[in-house]
């Protein structure tokens, strides 16, 4: 999932900010984890990075930075090493979940260029693996 057109303005969430919804059933408080997985894009406009907001339910959303404004791939060549290794860039965000039940995940737009490929929620007990657990599916 990405934001067409590449060239559309950055926005500050949750203000003009489009944001996809991921429902879900936590059954226990405490620390969670979220790991955004995406396409191992580069930061393409000049003075901007790329970033994307997370946020669990009505929470503000958080920004993150998938690539920082004045990365380049030969200055940081182990993580631009890791990332075409991979295929994929990892951006994990820790966040505290006050009670068990339903919850709305959120994942917001904030640059153009985020392709989001897929999203790993570890509660606690994922295990490592190359492509990360199997989908869970809404019933």
């Amino acid at each position: 999932m990405t934001i067409f057109p590449m060239t559309a303005p950055s926005v500050r969430p949750p203000e003009n900010s489009p944001c996809l919804e991921y429902q879900m059933y936590l059954f226990h408080s405490g620390p969670v984890q979220v790991e955004s997985r995406l396409a191992p894009t580069l930061n393409f406009v000049a003075g901007r990075g790329l970033r994307f907001a997370l946020s669990f339910d009505d929470a503000p959303p958080r920004v993150l930075t998938a690539v920082p404004e004045n990365y380049s791939a030969g200055d940081a060549n182990d993580d631009w090493q890791a990332t075409v290794r991979e295929n994929l860039r990892r951006v994990k965000a820790s966040f505290e979940i006050s009670a068990p039940g339903e919850h709305t995940l959120k994942f917001w737009m904030v640059d153009p260029g985020v392709v989001l490929e897929k999203i790993v929620v570890d509660c606690g007990g994922v295990r490592p693996s190359y492509l990360g657990p199997p989908e869970s599916f809404h019933r």
